[in-house]
């Protein structure tokens, strides 16, 4: 066994330019943890409070969320050592995380304070770790001075709010998250300049925040059985309920996960703000089975009809547009064009049942999202069996 040092200096991992295959850590699979946990608190906070308002605080609240996990996530993609000392580091980033999940329910009330110097604190601990690489790391240095200056605007706007009243302190938030994404654009021109992204280790990664999130689902479809055991039909709403979230998973894992960006620095950028309206989308969904399952029956209201089909359409709309940045193999077997539009076809009928399904009960509504899903796996299936059949040739 490899001796493992205690503290090594931050390098650039070049393991694209060697073929290298890298797969996600043990240590990455155990700091997702605490992501599933603020995830949670955040769907089933939208499950209880279903209005324009309600939908509204739970996408802006994700962002950060999401924020803090993509900040890690690419500096583990860079500079991630096998040392005692980024074991260490890992854990302290995981506590600020811990501490927004614990201020997610009220974030835009009582808990606002903490949440703003929680994300705070998870930003300044990934700065510094940006600048220690970029310290060591010269061809680094110019994306980790810009990103820190970004940043630390950004956190300074998070900190001062917490002297602000409402709304002025989430207007400030929401010009620190604005500039928190805008200025990884600003240094596109260096990413450039640097060994590639893996292939292999960042789509898994995304893949398995992607299943984090699916898990919303899951859990919201069993949650709802267990608040209201005894309402008619439970059973058949949450098994509705579970095959829409296998649905998602078959579409996302067919059709996305199991490629790489076009290896370009725009097709890798827009590959990742892509997955920011899915992943938002996917837990949206597992809210909305969560207050489906949960509640009497009967026609769906128009909030909650609007949540679960709006959710669909904007989750496959997006799987729809990052088809296009993914790379094409020549036994591809998807058409690079129907394939995509099939699914913004979809997200488009989806919305059609939010509009005219107001008289619908559950069943009907969750039954048609249901089968617009459907379509999208039969066609990868089709998709797949005629490419096998074709490379298998004639008998």
């Amino acid at each position: 066994m490899e001796k493992r040092r205690l503290w090594q200096r931050p390098r650039l991992r070049t393991d694209e330019e060697q073929g290298l295959e890298r797969k996600a850590t043990w240590l990455e699979l155990f700091y997702d943890l605490v992501f599933v946990v603020v995830i949670a608190e955040l769907a089933h906070t939208l499950s209880k409070d279903i209005n324009p308002a309600g939908i509204a605080t739970f996408g802006f609240l994700f962002i950060p969320v999401w924020w803090v996990w993509i900040g890690v996530t690419f500096y583990d993609e860079r500079f991630e050592t096998g040392d005692i000392s980024h074991r260490l580091l890992m854990f302290l980033q995981m506590i600020p995380v811990a501490a927004m999940s614990l201020f997610a329910h009220d974030a835009l009330g009582e808990g606002s304070q903490g949440f703003a110097l929680a994300y705070a604190g998870a930003r300044t601990l990934l700065i510094m770790l940006l600048l220690r690489a970029g310290w060591y790391v010269k061809p680094y240095r110019p994306i980790s001075n810009r990103s820190a200056i970004g940043s630390c605007i950004s956190i300074a706007l998070f900190i001062l709010s917490v002297f602000f009243p409402p709304p002025l302190r989430f207007v400030l938030w929401g010009i620190g998250l604005f500039i928190d994404l805008l200025h990884p654009l600003l240094t596109m021109q260096y990413f450039a300049t640097l060994p590639r992204f893996s292939s292999t280790r960042l789509p898994e990664r995304f893949g398995l925040f992607t299943i984090i999130v699916l898990g919303e689902s899951i859990a919201g479809a069993i949650s709802g059985v267990a608040r209201n055991p005894e309402a008619s039909g439970v059973g058949i709403t949450a098994l509705l309920g579970l095959a829409l979230a296998f649905g998602i998973w078959w579409v996302y894992f067919d059709f996305v996960a199991r490629r790489s960006p076009i290896p370009r620095v725009l097709s890798t950028v827009v590959w990742v703000y892509l997955h920011l309206p899915l992943v938002i989308a996917i837990a949206a969904i597992g809210a909305a089975v969560l207050a489906i399952v949960g509640s009497q029956g009967g026609p769906l209201h128009g909030e909650l009809r609007w949540l679960i089909t709006g959710a669909v359409s904007m989750a496959l709309v997006a799987m729809g547009l990052l088809e296009t940045v993914l790379q094409r193999g020549t036994d591809e077997p998807t058409h690079p064009v129907f394939s995509p539009l099939l699914k913004i076809a979809g997200g488009t009928l989806a919305l059609v049942v939010g509009t005219v399904g107001g008289d619908l009960t559950q069943w009907t509504v969750l039954s048609f999202l249901l089968a617009i899903i459907v379509v999208q796996m039969a066609y990868g299936s089709y998709a797949w069996i005629i490419s096998l059949r074709s490379s298998e040739g004639p008998d």
